[in-house]
């Protein structure tokens, strides 16, 4: 199978997008995901995955937490802004309204939900590193449609 035809298939397939922020104490980073799911309902838990190299495996290496912000349909240029990769010094959260989660890491308040976990394991899954989160607290933070992957979504600038 070549890759072109795997990624035409995989394409089929609907993500919610999300944001997921990490950090604290000044070392917050946030990136955009596509590929979440629910894994278990007791405890309940989520998956996503990021690159093996991306720098924020560090940051969750350090303070081993993470919020999963869910973002609305109309919310593609929050999206895109999280997507690209960011310059050293620069702090791609703090152009946007946040109120802390439960290890301060940032929620972002215009997000349309939010889960607030702990980091429960890692495993390396061929280039990519599958991060599993224990969920602590959610919240639905106003009404509107998911964004999703689907219909050929492209939210990177």
């Amino acid at each position: 199978m070549s890759e072109n035809q795997f990624s035409e298939v995989l394409e089929q397939i609907p993500y919610a997008v999300s944001v997921v922020t990490l950090g604290a104490g000044g070392l917050e980073n946030g990136l955009t995901i596509s590929w979440l799911s629910q894994i278990s309902a007791k405890p309940p838990m989520l998956a996503f995955s990021i690159h093996k190299d991306h720098y924020s495996r560090d940051r969750l290496a350090d303070h081993p937490h993470f919020v999963v912000n869910l973002l609305a349909e109309d919310q593609k240029d929050l999206a895109g802004h999280f997507a690209k990769a960011s310059m050293v010094g620069e702090d791609k959260i703090d152009k946007f309204p946040t109120q802390p989660g439960r290890n301060e890491v940032p929620i972002l308040s215009e997000a349309l939900a939010y889960f607030d976990c702990d980091v429960h394991a890692t495993h390396e899954v061929g280039d990519h590193v599958l991060i599993v989160g224990l969920i602590i607290n959610a919240g639905k933070l106003r009404d509107a449609a998911p964004m999703t992957s689907a219909s050929g979504l492209r939210y990177r600038p």
